[in-house]
């Protein structure tokens, strides 16, 4: 079977809503092989591994980024997401749909397998990296695959400040650039610097990325209860926060931590806190708790009680020095005057 061949099975395997948990592993496991060879990345180098500073945030090592294709249902449903609006935008109008792909890591994970579903005349990438390692791989996999022509450009920049010059209109915007929770990583500056680029009819995906306040059962595998919303990253967000001031901290959202919350069978021996990330891909690709890395709860705290007491949380989202979702824990005023 050729690599084209190869890749094409797999895509169809991915876009098949029916595909089996074994299907899709075993799958998974032949992508990652295929871009392996592809790419001639090695994993082990130590440069690889390395994180990217730039000087506003982390862009993770090459490594890391090869590996989230192993985070199967996330890839799945990112693929899929990403096919379905690639078909909205070509059932409204003709033309090539165009893509800014923005951190692609070394295998330009998200995009090849939709370069067997359309030709180059009817999807055309343009891909930005910070990694010049990974630059250069994906731009190996690109060729040794045979898929130069679906490629406008390949760009060495950071996405987070990069002025985008491109002669074609961008139809939309896909940047996969996060930890669970917005941990360091730019997936934040990222989207605000592009979408502020960019008109309002421009796809960005993920459509949405929420963050919330939740309780989770005493082993802490579970989430019992939701105490209110914290954050949320989606195009209505990043405009209102851009025509404000883009570089500023988000504003700080305060959400009180009661020691009954509903339902009314959680009791003072409640689990932890912590914050749950919800993702939306595009339309009803949903990444939902537990089905990604990116959506297992972070604990951030034990549940408050009469001899630890918590009167509420306040959460800011940082853009500089770098990004951060600050946390301020804010004690009954007589506990804190002691």
């Amino acid at each position: 079977m050729t690599k084209y061949a190869t890749l094409a099975s797999i895509t169809d395997v991915l876009l098949d809503p029916t595909t089996t948990p074994q299907l899709r592993r075993d799958t998974i496991e032949i992508y990652r092989d295929l871009l392996l060879t592809a790419s001639g990345v090695d994993l082990g180098d130590a440069a690889s591994v390395d994180h990217v500073d730039t000087g506003k945030g982390v862009a993770i090592g090459m490594t890391w980024a090869a590996l989230c294709v192993d985070d199967m249902i996330r890839t799945q449903r990112f693929v899929t997401g990403l096919h379905r609006a690639i078909q909205d935008v070509a059932a409204r109008r003709g033309g090539p749909v165009h893509v800014l792909y923005a951190g692609t890591g070394p295998f330009v994970t998200l995009a090849l397998p939709l370069m067997t579903r359309f030709t180059p005349q009817q999807l055309q990438f343009t891909c930005i990296e910070i990694n010049p390692a990974s630059l250069r791989a994906a731009q190996r996999v690109i060729q040794q695959l045979g898929f130069e022509d679906f490629i406008a450009d390949f760009i060495e920049a950071d996405a987070a400040t990069y002025v985008i010059d491109t002669p074609r209109p961008i139809d939309i915007v896909l940047s996969e650039t996060m930890q669970y929770c917005l941990i360091d990583e730019m997936q934040v500056p990222i989207t605000l610097n592009l979408m502020a680029q960019l008109p309002e009819e421009t796809i960005l995906i993920p459509e949405q990325i929420r963050l919330s306040l939740v309780v989770l059962d005493e082993a802490g595998d579970k989430i019992v209860a939701e105490l209110g919303p914290i954050f949320s990253v989606d195009k209505n967000s990043l405009r209102i926060h851009s025509i404000g001031a883009a570089n500023a901290d988000f504003p700080t959202v305060r959400l009180p931590v009661p020691i009954h919350v509903p339902p009314a069978k959680l009791e003072l021996t409640s689990g932890p806190l912590a914050i749950r990330t919800g993702i939306t891909v595009y339309g009803e690709e949903v990444l939902y708790d537990y089905d990604s890395g990116l959506t297992i709860p972070k604990i951030i705290g034990d549940y408050p009680s009469a001899e630890d007491p918590l009167e509420a949380i306040d959460f800011t989202y940082h853009l500089a020095p770098s990004p951060l979702l600050w946390m301020d824990f804010v004690v009954p005023e007589a506990v804190a005057a002691e």
